[in-house]
């Protein structure tokens, strides 16, 4: 760099401009592989949830928002 810059004194814009848009690739490529990740886990996520529903699994719901809702109309009959 230095010996390019004795013999033209504005090649400093050329190492300058190199730097930055080498920055710029090097923080693109490392955004990139983030967003790859976070892609991937989405899929095994969407994966998990889209498998076949077990009727355990339903019936379990179901006694969840039974106490739910046993709880909310309890909750309801003291404040009226």
């Amino acid at each position: 760099m230095y010996t390019a810059m004795d013999f033209h004194p504005l090649s400093w814009m050329y190492f300058l401009s190199f730097v930055v848009l080498g920055t710029f690739v090097a923080i693109n490529l490392f955004i990139a592989v983030v967003i790859n990740n976070l892609d991937e886990a989405k899929a095994e996520r969407l994966e998990e949830l889209q498998g076949p529903v077990t009727q355990e699994e339903i019936l379990s719901d179901l006694r969840d928002t039974q106490k739910a809702l046993k709880r909310l109309v309890a909750r309801l009959e003291r404040t009226s």
